[in-house]
This record gives structure tokens, sequence and C-alpha cells, in this order.
């Protein structure tokens, strides 16, 4: 039994590694790619909003798929989609090729994604929440190396950006064979005519809807501290290599909100309290940035507490509100679908904000004032009568 719990557990965290380097690693070589494959910047984007938009798109059919194929082997399948998309990008020619690679690692991760909420509902039933924290942390970990490391493999095989996104296909390479065990001990449920009602995406449910909403909000602040931070700070005045700097120590923050959650909730169960704080954590951070001269070293530190709490809190909220894992999946993929396609849009509308007023200012204004529909949606999705037993 233990070596079975080991074998779920490193096979949750290997899938997680695989939902984050196929977008993260693009930035860090996309000045390489735009110069050597004659791409302008609108298009060069596209290799961003594309998988985002996919993600969202693709969560939509998750739960059915899952429900009509068994969850372990859609997972095991759309793992491997995303590391032989990511492996192609070794022989990448053009940018429509590399495109169609960042639709299919898209189009992966939205599958496997919503999945991995049955996944720890149906495996870990009794660890909910620990086993959030671990798979946030462990997507954070995985974007993090592919940021930290995309760059040094570049450098040290002869300045290709190929080998630098085509790396990463070594995370599937990993994971599919600890999933391919995992197919052998299933615990999915015989598809019964109940099951098959829940797989159905809660189209008529309020809460439902309550809940899309706040996680479609969470993720574009999510995607506009993620795109734009870097830019901001620079248009305040710094280096552009300080203003990377700052981009990496946002993301690092994320990592104590993702990793302390579980030990939080046990001290406050209250996921009103804790959204509430994550918040005013992003909505301090902005107003650092907007009003005052302090270093930003401060403000992306609040960002990326805030964020890192937020994200894992829409990744268990769906959980708290279900109550078998295929219902778990098909809640995850309404949000996730919404929020993805909410957050493609985000920075796009940032800059085109930036554009129109030649500063970030405004955008700033904007984003602290999202802060608060944030906690609003948050304290009406976490109503007393939320069940309070998971985690």
């Amino acid at each position: 039994m233990a070596n079975r719990y080991k074998l779920f557990l490193f096979a949750l965290i290997l899938a997680s590694f695989n939902l984050r380097p196929g977008i993260t690693s693009v930035s860090p070589v996309l000045h390489g790619i735009t110069e050597n494959l004659g791409m302008n910047s609108t298009s060069a984007s596209l290799l961003t909003s594309i998988p985002l938009l996919c993600i969202g798109f693709c969560s939509l059919f998750a739960g059915r798929l899952a429900n009509r194929y068994q969850s372990e082997k859609i997972i095991t399948i759309f793992i491997a989609c995303i590391g032989v998309a990511t492996f192609l990008r070794f022989f990448t020619n053009s940018p429509i090729y590399l495109l169609i690679t960042s639709l299919l690692i898209g189009a992966g991760i939205g599958i496997v994604s919503p999945l991995m909420s049955g996944f720890i509902k149906s495996y870990f039933p009794d660890k909910v929440a620990p086993m959030i924290g671990m798979y946030s942390t462990s997507m954070v970990v995985g974007a993090s190396i592919a940021i930290g490391l995309t760059t040094p493999l570049q450098h040290w095989f002869n300045d290709s950006w190929k080998i630098g996104l085509g790396f990463w296909f070594i995370f599937s390479l990993i994971a599919v064979p600890l999933w391919l065990m995992v197919i052998k001990h299933p615990h999915t449920l015989k598809n019964t005519a109940s099951q098959r009602r829940s797989a159905s995406l809660p189209l008529n449910n309020k809460q439902a809807w309550l809940l899309t909403s706040f996680v479609g909000i969470v993720i574009l602040l999510f995607y506009c501290f993620a795109a734009w931070l870097p830019a901001i700070v620079e248009d305040k005045g710094y280096a552009s290599s300080y203003a990377g700097l700052i981009g990496t120590i946002s993301m690092i923050a994320q990592l104590p909100a993702t990793l302390l959650l579980p030990f939080l909730l046990r001290s406050i169960p209250s996921r009103r309290f804790w959204i509430t704080f994550f918040t005013l954590s992003e909505i301090i951070g902005l107003a650092l940035l907007t009003f005052t001269n302090i270093t930003p070293i401060v403000s992306s530190i609040c960002l990326g507490i805030g964020a890192g709490g937020l994200v894992s809190l829409t990744l268990l909220l769906p959980i708290d509100k279900t109550n078998s894992p295929i219902e778990a999946s098909t809640w995850s993929a309404m949000t996730q679908a919404i929020g993805y396609m909410i957050g493609a849009v985000g920075p796009i509308i940032i800059g085109l904000l930036y554009d129109y007023t030649g500063s970030f200012i405004p955008t700033l204004y904007l984003l602290i004032a999202i802060g608060f529909i944030v906690i609003f949606l948050g304290w009406k999705i976490t109503k007393p009568t939320e069940k309070a037993n998971v985690g």
C-alpha cells in the first residue's frame, strides 16, 4: 500500500511538471525566435496566447473524455501529447510549425489540468489540501526550472533556442511510464448512469458560475502579472535586467504560498479568510508600484505570495464544492475553460491600454479595482453553507 501511495504521489508531481514548461520556456528565448523565424511581435505573442486559449477550449471536453475512457488513460495519453509536441520543437523550421506545437501543448494541458482535480479527490480523499499544495508547488517548480534553464541550455548548445525549447519533453518522458503503472491500479469507478450525468458541465448551477467568474478573474490577474510585470518595472525607470529579475522573484515568491497553504488551512480553515488575505497581498503589491518609489522587489514578493495562494485556492475550491471525482473534474473543466480564455485576453487588453495612454498607471488602477472584485466574488462563493470537510 505504501509503495502504491508513493507511485500515485510521484505520478501527480511529474504530471504537474508537464503543465507549464511548454508555455514558460518561450519567453526567455523569444528574441532569438523572432529573429530566426522572422516573426513580428504580434505573431510571437501567439506562442503564449494560443496555448492559453487551447487550455480553455479543451478543458470543456476533459470530463466527458475521462468518463468515457477512464481518467488515468486520458491523463497518460495527453501527457504524452505534451511531450511529443515539445519534442517536435527540436525540428522547428517555420512560425506555423512552432505555432502548431503550441496548439498541441495547450490542448494537452487543457485536458490534463482539470482531470488532476478528480485524480486528487479519488486517490487522496483524506489529504486533498496537502495534495493541492503539492500539485500547485510542482507546477510552479516546473515553470521556474523551464524559465531558469532554457537560456543556459540555448547557450550550451551553440545558441540553439530549438534545443532550449525541445529539451522539456524530458518531463513527459519520465512521467508517462509512471502513469502507465497507475493505469494498472485505477480507482476510477464503473460508468454508472449517475456518473454519466455528473460528467456534464454544471452549466445550470449558480455556484458553478460564481466560482467560474472568480477563477477567471484570478487567472486574468495572474497572467497580467506574468506578462507585464517586468515591463511595468522597466517603465518606472529601472534597467531591463533588473526588471527581468523582478519577474523571477515574483515567481519564486509563489512557492511559499503554495507549499504552506495546507498548513495555513489547517490553522484557519476559512477559505474566505485566505481569499481575502492573498488578494490583499496582490492589491498591496500593486499599490506599492502605483503610489510609491519603494523597491519593486517588495511589490514582486507581495504579488507572488498573493498569486501563489489564489491560484492554489482555485484548484481546491472545485473539489470543496463537489461530491465525486468525476464531478470535481467537470467543475474544474468549466472553471478552467472560461478562466484560461479570460487569461489569454487579459495581457492583450493591458497592452492595448498602454498603447492608448502611454502609461501603466491606468493599468495598475484597473488591476487594483479587479482585485476588489476578486474579494467580492470570493465572499459570495464561500458562504458558511460551503462544504468544510475537505482539507
